[in-house]
């Protein structure tokens, strides 16, 4: 496990086990279904971005709760397999870790229930001790599984310490977020959905990608990535944008390709990439992510995202 004075990325969130279900069909309301089979893998989107970030070649310490059991146990140590310092994941003996139910049609469609458990728990004393002692930290990663005054915490704890944040606002308060907290956000990363949400802007395309965009820039966000799923990927910096479609893979599952994405791309930028480029590589990692099942099962190395980059980069316009 990497030590605390070579760690250049936090991930400050959830740790979960993930329970995904497979189904022809989802369930109308009072009806029962058979499912066609179950894949148990660890998740939370902290750790799937640590996971990621880790595999891709980060230098990364996760920072959370889990539970005094077994999935608490399982989700740390395959952390430990990418080489992710976990020395910051505290252990809660009244709360148990974090569950997702995952189901996941023939479309390759999924939805989520999340049991936070020990996610729910995490102290911000906590996160800030584990901050101190990276003293070459160059980025914090945040998502929204946790309590809100965590989040807050570390914003503004990186801030002070000039430390770059990336936010991926999943899942979206109802009250959404506070002017405050955009303006110390340097990378934040919604799908269309989120965006929606946030900025009350119907977003589908490109061009509603857009203007949706703007909204976070006029909040004072420095660069915003919004992913459109099956259309790609727009990015702008406030100044310069760049409209990626989706590499075209047969799609098997999308559960954690966000996660994917985000791994990658705060690997690429803690790693010195301009902000499109490390935009234009996640958006590979992502894309290959999506022909494999799993959350972490499905995310790929830094070698093989490099091979398929050089594959694409083959094939005839």
């Amino acid at each position: 496990m990497i030590g605390a004075e070579y760690i250049k990325i936090a991930v400050v969130g959830s740790l979960n086990m993930d329970y995904s279900v497979m189904l022809k069909k989802r369930p109308a309301v009072g009806e029962t279904v058979l499912a066609d089979g179950i894949l148990i893998t660890p998740g939370g989107k902290g750790a799937n971005q640590a996971y990621a970030a880790g595999r891709t070649g980060g230098n990364v310490q996760m920072i959370g709760r889990v539970g005094e059991d077994a999935n608490g146990e399982i989700v740390k140590n395959t952390l430990k397999e990418q080489n992710v310092n976990t020395e910051g994941i505290c252990t809660d003996t009244e709360n148990p870790t974090g569950l997702a139910i995952i189901t996941l049609d023939r479309q390759a469609q999924n939805s989520i229930v999340v049991c936070p458990g020990a996610n729910q728990k995490v102290k911000g004393d906590e996160i800030l001790a584990s901050l101190d002692k990276l003293a070459n930290l160059k980025l914090v990663m945040l998502q929204l599984e946790i309590p809100m005054e965590c989040v807050e915490q570390t914003v503004n704890y990186a801030q002070k310490r000039k430390i770059m944040t990336f936010l991926d606002p999943a899942p979206v308060p109802p009250e959404g977020l506070t002017d405050s907290i955009y303006k110390m956000i340097d990378y934040i990363s919604p799908n269309a959905i989120e965006a929606e949400m946030l900025s009350g802007m119907k977003v589908s395309d490109w061009e509603s990608a857009k203007r949706a965009a703007e909204f976070f820039v006029e909040k004072g966000v420095k660069n915003v990535i919004i992913k459109l799923g099956g259309q790609g990927v727009y990015a702008t910096d406030g100044t310069d944008e760049i409209m990626i479609p989706a590499i075209e893979m047969p799609v098997m599952d999308t559960t954690a390709a966000g996660d994917t994405f985000a791994g990658a791309f705060c690997t690429r930028i803690e790693k010195g990439d301009s902000f499109f480029d490390a935009v234009r590589y996640a958006n590979y990692a992502g894309g290959l992510s999506v022909t494999r099942k799993g959350a972490q099962k499905s995310m790929p190395s830094a070698e093989e995202i490099d091979k398929f980059i050089r594959l694409n980069e083959k094939k005839p316009n």
